[in-house]
């Protein structure tokens, strides 16, 4: 049997993290390498950033490099987890358009410029900027749901579809953020002028908007995790 032909499972990947002598082996679309002799990975760890042992496949989206780069790397195996995966061109090709990537800044975009536009509105008392916040809103509204379908499915193909605490915690905030996101748009269309007029109901609109700041804030800081782990404390000798 080839070395490609050899099946890997994902406990045996992650047993050769590179650390305490141990190999470290890396996935890439089904593909497992061997890195051990990169000096790039040194300890099991790239970069301080990313760790042997594991799948790479959903991280690589923010590498500044290609795919290439593995050709430098012997191939161990093939990671069974991925093997009916990767069978399929149609998933492959839609991987490759990294929709969630590109998707999940529009609403965090969005709604933070909604944010600017109050703030700056309560600053210099210019009227359009209300309205330009509302508009901003409205359009990260509209696309949130395409964002939360996107992460889905890249949860799913990219992440063998396990709860883990990091998407627990995003499928979380993404509710709170599509419930409070509907919240806020009607209230401000059933009172177009309340924060014109400073009235009560326009500083709950306000409070509201700067609220789905904090969401969108975290979930992409938990998106982040999953892109650029956290480095693992030194250990004291």
């Amino acid at each position: 049997m080839s070395d490609i032909e050899k099946q890997i499972t994902e406990d045996e990947l992650k047993k050769c993290d590179g650390q305490e002598g141990r190999p470290g082996w890396v996935a890439f679309r089904g593909k497992v390498y061997d890195v051990s002799s990169s000096q790039r990975w040194p300890g099991g760890t790239h970069m301080k950033r990313h760790q042997g042992g594991r799948d790479l496949t959903s991280e690589f989206a923010a590498a500044p490099h290609d795919e290439k780069v593995f050709q430098r790397f012997p191939i161990v195996g093939t990671l069974v987890a991925a093997e009916q995966r990767m069978s399929n061109p149609l998933v492959e090709a839609y991987l490759d358009l990294h929709p969630h990537p590109v998707s999940v800044h529009f609403p965090i975009a969005l709604t933070l410029a909604s944010a600017a536009f109050l703030v700056l509105h309560l600053v210099t008392g210019i009227e359009s900027l209300v309205d330009a916040a509302y508009y901003a809103l409205l359009a990260g509204a509209v696309i949130t749901p395409i964002t939360i379908l996107t992460g889905a499915v890249s949860w799913w193909l990219n992440h063998g579809h396990k709860l883990t605490s990091t998407f627990k915690g995003k499928a979380g905030l993404s509710v709170a953020l599509v419930v409070t996101g509907v919240t806020t748009i009607v209230l401000w269309s059933l009172n177009r002028n309340a924060l014109l007029e400073r009235e009560t109901i326009g500083w709950i609109y306000f409070a509201l908007v700067i609220f789905m700041s904090g969401l969108v804030l975290s979930l992409g800081k938990l998106g982040g995790t999953l892109v650029f782990p956290p480095r693992k404390p030194s250990r004291q000798r």
